[in-house]
C-alpha cells in the first residue's frame, strides 16, 4: 500500500474511532478511566505502605486511594463553595437588582414602540405586537431569570443519582484497579503475545508523555488565565482578588465553562446598577482573558504534545463543531493517540 493510501486509511480508522469513543466508549467507560488515575495517582502512597510499613495490598490499597480521593474532594468542595457563595450573594442582590431595572426597562420598551412605529405600516403591527409580547407584564428579566435558575436546579437535582452512581463506580474502580493490578497483569501477560506487549509497552510511554504535555499544557493555561485576571480585578479595585480570580481560572479549565461564564453576567449586573467603569473594566478583562487563551493555547498545546500549532488549531476548532465543548478536550487526544500509534507502526 502506498504512503498516501496508508495515510487516508489511518486518518477514516482514526476518525471512526473519536466518534465511537465519543459516542459509545466515553459514556461507558469515563468512571472506570477516572478510577485508573485515581490508582496511578495513589500508586507511591501505595508502594510506600506495602514496602516501609508492611501493610497488605488489600489495606494499602485502600488507604492510598482513600486518601487521595479525599484530597480531590476536598479541592472540588473549597471550589463548589466558593463558587455557592458567590452564586448566594448575587441571589441576595438579585431581587433588588430587578426592581432596579423596572423604571429602564420601561423606558426601553417605550423607546421601542415609538420606533416601531415608524416602520412601514406591514411591519408596525408585527413590530409592536412582538414588543409588548416581550415586555408583556412588565417582568421579562424576573421571568427569564426565574425559569431558568427553577430549569437548571430542576436538572441538577434529576442528574445526582447519577452523578452518585458515578462517583461510587469511580471510587470502586479505582480500589480494584490498584488491589487487582498485579492479577491484571498476570492475565494480560498469559492472553496476549509477547510483541503485542512490547508494541503495548512502547504505546503506553509515547502517551504518558504526550498525556504529560497535554496536562502541562493545561497547566500553563491555567497560570496565565489566573495571573491576567488577578492583575485585572487588582486593577479594578476589586475585593478578595487573588481569590476571585483563582475561582475564575478553575472554572476556565472546566470542559463546559470559561471565564466569559463568569465574567460576562458579572458585567452585564453591573452595568445595570449603574456601575458603568466596573462593567466595562470586567467586559474587557474577559476580552483580554479570552484572547490570550486563544493565542497561547494551540502554541502551548502544540509544544507540550508534539503537535504542529496549526493541526492543534485546527483539532481543537474541529473537536468543537463537532462534539462541542468537550470534543475540545476528546478530539486533540485522539490525534496524539493516532500519532503515536502510526510512528510506532513506520517503525515496526
Amino acid at each position: 500500500m502506498k504512503k498516501p493510501w496508508k495515510l487516508l486509511a489511518y486518518g477514516v480508522c482514526g476518525l471512526v474511532g473519536i466518534w465511537l469513543t465519543a459516542k459509545v466508549l466515553l459514556p461507558v467507560g469515563l468512571p472506570f478511566l477516572l478510577g485508573y488515575l485515581l490508582s496511578s495517582a495513589a500508586a507511591p502512597a501505595e508502594r510506600l505502605l506495602r514496602g516501609k510499613a508492611r501493610f497488605p495490598l488489600w489495606l494499602a490499597s485502600f488507604l492510598s486511594v482513600t486518601a487521595v480521593s479525599a484530597v480531590l474532594i476536598a479541592l472540588l468542595w473549597l471550589l463548589g463553595r466558593g463558587l455557592f457563595s458567590a452564586a448566594q450573594r448575587m441571589g441576595s442582590r438579585l431581587p433588588g437588582l430587578l426592581e432596579s431595572m423596572e423604571q429602564p426597562l420601561q423606558a426601553l420598551h417605550a423607546k421601542l414602540l415609538r420606533l416601531a412605529a415608524n416602520l412601514p405600516a406591514s411591519l408596525a403591527a408585527a413590530a409592536t405586537t412582538w414588543i409588548d409580547r416581550l415586555f408583556e407584564g412588565g417582568s421579562v428579566v424576573a421571568g427569564t431569570v426565574s425559569e431558568r435558575v427553577l430549569s437548571f436546579a430542576g436538572g441538577l437535582l434529576s442528574r445526582v443519582p447519577d452523578l452518585f452512581l458515578f462517583i461510587l463506580t469511580a471510587l470502586l474502580s479505582a480500589f480494584l484497579f490498584s488491589s487487582q493490578k498485579e492479577v491484571l497483569q498476570k492475565a494480560v501477560h498469559r492472553h496476549l503475545p509477547e510483541s503485542w506487549l512490547t508494541r503495548f509497552s512502547s504505546v503506553r510511554k509515547r502517551l504518558k508523555t504526550a498525556l504529560g504535555g497535554y496536562f502541562k499544557a493545561q497547566g500553563c493555561l491555567l497560570l496565565v488565565t489566573f495571573s491576567v485576571l488577578t492583575a485585572g480585578l487588582l486593577l479594578l479595585h476589586r475585593p478578595h482578588a487573588v481569590i476571585t480570580a483563582l475561582i475564575i481560572a478553575l472554572i476556565d479549565a472546566l470542559p463546559v465553562f470559561g471565564v466569559g461564564a463568569v465574567l460576562i453576567p458579572w458585567g452585564i449586573l453591573s452595568f445595570l446598577q449603574g456601575d458603568t467603569t466596573l462593567a466595562v473594566g470586567l467586559l474587557l478583562l474577559y476580552g483580554v482573558a479570552a484572547l490570550c487563551r486563544a493565542m497561547l493555547e494551540p502554541r502551548f498545546m502544540g509544544h507540550q504534545m508534539g503537535l504542529n500549532p496549526l493541526l492543534t488549531l485546527l483539532c481543537l476548532y474541529a473537536g468543537f463543531r463537532l462534539f462541542g465543548v468537550l470534543g475540545m478536550i476528546l478530539v486533540p487526544l485522539a490525534v496524539i493517540l493516532l500519532k503515536q500509534l502510526y510512528d510506532l507502526l513506520e517503525a515496526a
